[in-house]
């Protein structure tokens, strides 16, 4: 079975996660041909709404974002320096956040949160259509 990995670095700013967003993406668009739009939208969907939680729940600490396709699965994970885990908020209508991880839930086959002894790892996996890879 083929495994394809890559783990990036992000920098504490909104700028940083989204760079990290792209780079980690381009490297997934080249391992799997047969992963169709909608499943590559949900997972960079993901992937900015776990890189963003990071950057504003973690004081300025660097973090890192990893992609891992194994089989047909593909799994983000984003490890950051503080040890709190994400929980659900209650949000009103008209607020501009708080629903990070109910659009993770949304689109993710699954995810979860663990703490580690740097801080927590936050991620979310998808089931993808067994395809062909790229010879990368």
């Amino acid at each position: 079975m083929e495994v394809h990995e890559v783990t990036l670095p992000v920098t504490g700013t909104p700028e940083g996660a989204a760079s990290a967003r792209r780079r980690v993406m381009n490297e997934v668009r080249g391992w799997h041909r047969g992963f169709g739009d909608d499943g590559l939208h949900s997972a960079e969907a993901v992937a900015g709404e776990l890189l963003a939680n990071a950057v504003q729940h973690t004081s300025g600490g660097g973090a890192s974002v990893t992609a891992r396709l194994q089989g047909g699965r593909l799994r983000v994970e984003v490890c950051d320096q503080s040890p709190a885990l994400p929980y659900e908020r209650r949000t009103r209508t008209d607020a501009e956040d708080g629903r990070g991880l109910l659009i993770i839930a949304a689109l993710a086959d699954r995810h979860g949160f663990e703490q580690n002894t740097s801080g927590k790892s936050c991620w979310a996996e998808f089931d993808l259509p067994v395809g062909p890879f790229c010879a990368r």
